[in-house]
């Protein structure tokens, strides 16, 4: 309890002004209790003898103590310390979140008309050609085991008449090789008196003995003197006496008739756009098969096989940049909130095989009507965004890097996830979010 005299604040002693500030500042005034003032005395009338008072001594404080002022003083600077580390410490944290996103495939399917003159929705304009083409072609046998085949070798002669009358030859007529391979007419002929003609020859054995080269032949059945003036000649090499052969299989017969078919549309898809009449940015055809005919069955022996194809083409002409526009709005439809196509090209269409991630079939098409059912089916890659409700920093915060990977990849959204905290031994994302970064790698 310190005790103060009221009376005596004004004596040098109390005139320290700090002590003062610090006496009427901190010490609170329960603990402060004044000095009893002095009972005035009262005079009687009786004269007293005057005596000498001493004046009463001033009653003390205690000095504070400078250890006081010093632990004051130091827990201040702590406190200021401490509140200011606290400031920097939340001003300097910081976490970046970098997403490796898991990409999604989007798919669209719907139905559209090309039509001569667009009414509604889903009509686009465009011209409709349709053409059926045949052709026939010959195949060697390729596969499976070959073995060999021994047969009469055969081809082409000319045969000249150098005489002043005609020369009547009948069939199995004989000609005789240089080197002395006989070979037979196939038919009778009538070689004109000065000319020639051309027919075909069949050597009189089997064998690769018939298989000559280019050769003169002589007739050895006219008169010597007719010889050196009616004559045969080939111009090319005599072939089948000795083949190989294999055994024709169904496979073969479908890869063929494939080629053929695949030949066929080159053709035909030139000839439909020339009847377009129009450069048209945008074109898909259909083909019908309306007959396949081979000349030869599965499991025969053969060399060769003859294929017959007869197919109906259709051809539908648009304008690309309808399609895609058409096509863009459906697929969006389709997109989830929070996800964009890693791919921002839209040009979805191409006319390009194998380009585009929009195929097209022909469901019906009338070249007489001028109309053409469609249907598109497209697909696009996705890969979430930063707009995504759970890529938001205030879902992460005071998450552990191995809980925020666990909550993206688990949600669908990522395949990895890479996190970086400042500084690293808080170990969490920062409460402040916005000192939380989430990026989406492209």
């Amino acid at each position: 309890m310190l005790w103060y005299n009221k009376g005596e604040l004004g004596n040098n002693r109390y005139q320290d002004k700090n002590f003062i500030f610090f006496l009427t500042t901190f010490v609170p005034k329960k603990f402060m209790t004044p000095v009893a003032k002095k009972k005035k005395i009262t005079t009687v009338s009786k004269k007293l003898t005057p005596r000498e008072v001493k004046p009463s001594k001033p009653t003390s404080l205690p000095n504070p103590s400078l250890r006081l002022y010093r632990r004051i003083a130091g827990v201040f600077i702590v406190a200021v310390v401490a509140l200011l580390a606290v400031v920097i410490l939340l001003s300097t944290t910081k976490a970046v979140v970098l997403v490796t996103p898991k990409v999604n495939t989007v798919q669209s399917s719907f139905l559209f008309d090309v039509v001569k003159e667009a009414a509604s929705e889903g009509q686009i304009i465009g011209v409709i050609t349709d053409q059926v083409f045949e052709q026939t072609k010959i195949f060697p046998v390729v596969s499976g085991e070959q073995k060999e085949v021994l047969d009469k070798a055969g081809g082409l002669v000319t045969i000249k008449n150098d005489s002043s009358k005609n020369q009547p030859l009948v069939a199995t007529t004989r000609l005789l090789s240089s080197g002395g391979v006989l070979f037979r007419l196939d038919k009778g002929v009538n070689v004109p008196a000065g000319g020639s003609l051309e027919t075909q020859v069949y050597a009189d054995q089997v064998g690769s003995i018939g298989d000559i080269g280019p050769d003169q032949f002589t007739i050895p059945g006219l008169a010597t003197s007719l010889q050196s003036q009616i004559y045969a000649e080939s111009a090319v090499a005599m072939t089948g006496g000795k083949r190989l052969v294999s055994v024709v299989t169904q496979e073969e017969l479908d890869i063929n008739a494939s080629q053929l078919q695949e030949e066929m549309e080159v053709f035909a898809k030139d000839q439909l756009r020339t009847l377009s009449k129009a450069d048209w940015s945008g074109e898909v055809f259909s083909v019908a098969v309306l007959s396949k005919v081979s000349d030869t069955e599965p499991g025969q022996e053969k060399d060769e096989v003859t294929i017959s194809l007869k197919i109906k083409v259709a051809g539908v002409f648009f304008n690309a940049d309808t399609l895609n526009g058409l096509a863009s709005a459906k697929l969006y439809q389709e997109l989830e909130d929070g996800f964009v196509f890693k791919d921002s090209d839209q040009n979805l269409y191409s006319s390009d095989p194998g380009e585009g991630s929009l195929v097209l079939e022909v469901i019906d098409a009338n070249s007489q009507y001028g109309i053409a059912q469609m249907r598109a089916n497209l697909e696009k890659q996705a890969i979430v965004s930063n707009t995504h409700q759970l890529l938001q920093p205030e879902l992460l915060v005071g998450k552990s890097a191995a809980e925020v990977k666990s909550f993206l990849v688990s949600a669908g959204l990522a395949d990895d996830v890479s996190v970086w905290i400042f500084p690293p031994w808080i170990g969490k994302i920062p409460a402040m979010v916005d000192h939380v970064t989430v990026e989406v790698k492209d």
